[in-house]
């Protein structure tokens, strides 16, 4: 056997995975309380325990252990180490975590920015089923918006910044908002759960809302797709969920005429369905937004026709942690 750990580090949570190169993944993952606010120390010894009962519950031998793949929302360098602590305690600045990793398991290590990791996870799926692309660009909805390019079935990655498609600047207008980059106008500020906090912000400032966009704009925010995918939604909902994804295929044409890419995919929040949507209902939503997202991609030059945008397609919640173990696999082996 070929095993892999995969790991998934955030803020909150710890998720780790098991993923065998040749059967796939394996079990259920398992999720702790990462305490990375005490600091990377703190968060790997949580690792080290729930590594050991992740291996119990699923009759895995610590000795057939390969290697471990884990991922982090930071940017990464190509040493292993936070760049710069963007989504987590930072405390995490400057720490090598693959070496750290490596040294507590005395295992070869791979470590990723999140979004990269959960791309290519997306990217393997496809693969499997004849849909992937030599060259594919993800935008990854969220609380903020994270991005990953995969060319030739690698992530491509730099020395501490790579592919942070949610600093596209996408608006210059005077109400363009601070994104936490520290800039303004990024599209994170439009196509996030922050994104459309912003939105509300400014619709409830002009006055003359309707009752559901009224409160604590964070509040109404989280309820926004829930109110998006209503069988007949407001126009004030409609309005604000087409400038979201506008957004998105503004920031995705600037990829493309850089890159080239000829696969976009959308994963992550914005693609969850609600629970009482109707099929009709959510894919109506679903439908219109790749239609926004298309139709500002073809204001550009007229082979980006080709290019496909869609959604994602990997049907695990929350991957990050089984992308990381698969690169891993790859690269390490």
């Amino acid at each position: 056997m070929s095993i892999y750990l995969g790991i998934d580090i955030g803020a909150s949570t710890v998720k780790l995975g098991l993923f065998d190169s040749d059967k796939g993944v394996i079990g259920d993952r398992l999720d702790n309380p990462s305490r990375a606010s005490q600091g990377p120390d703190a968060t790997i010894n949580v690792i080290k325990t729930a590594a050991q009962d992740i291996f119990k519950t699923n009759n895995i031998n610590p000795q057939d252990l390969k290697g471990i793949g884990a991922c982090c929302p930071t940017p990464i360098d190509p040493s292993g180490m936070c760049v710069y602590p963007t989504n987590i305690d930072h405390s995490w600045q400057g720490v090598n975590v693959k070496q750290k990793l490596s040294d507590s398991f005395n295992l070869p290590a791979l470590l990723l920015n999140d979004g990269d990791a959960a791309a290519y996870r997306e990217h393997t799926v496809r693969e499997a089923q004849n849909q992937a692309s030599n060259s594919m660009a993800q935008f990854i909805t969220g609380t903020g918006l994270g991005g990953a390019l995969i060319i030739n079935g690698q992530v491509i990655s730099a020395p501490g910044v790579a592919a942070e498609l949610g600093h596209i600047l996408t608006d210059t207008s005077d109400n363009a908002d601070l994104c936490g980059c520290g800039a303004t106008g990024c599209v994170e500020t439009r196509a996030s759960l922050l994104g459309l906090r912003n939105m509300v912000k400014h619709r409830q400032a002009k006055g003359n809302v309707p009752e559901q966009l009224q409160g604590d704009p964070m509040e109404v925010a989280k309820i926004l797709r829930e109110l998006g995918q209503a069988d007949d939604p407001l126009q004030d909902v409609t309005d604000i969920w087409h400038e979201y994804f506008t957004n998105l295929g503004r920031a995705a044409r600037t990829v493309l005429n850089i890159v080239g890419c000829d696969l976009i995919v959308i994963s992550g929040g914005a693609q969850e369905r609600r629970n009482n949507a109707s099929d009709h209902s959510y894919e109506r939503f679903k439908t219109d937004a790749i239609g926004w997202i298309r139709h500002e991609i073809d204001h550009s030059f007229p082979h980006l026709k080709n290019t496909r945008v869609e959604w994602s397609i990997d049907t695990l919640p929350d991957s990050a942690a089984y992308g990381a173990a698969q690169y891993a696999s790859i690269m390490l082996a």
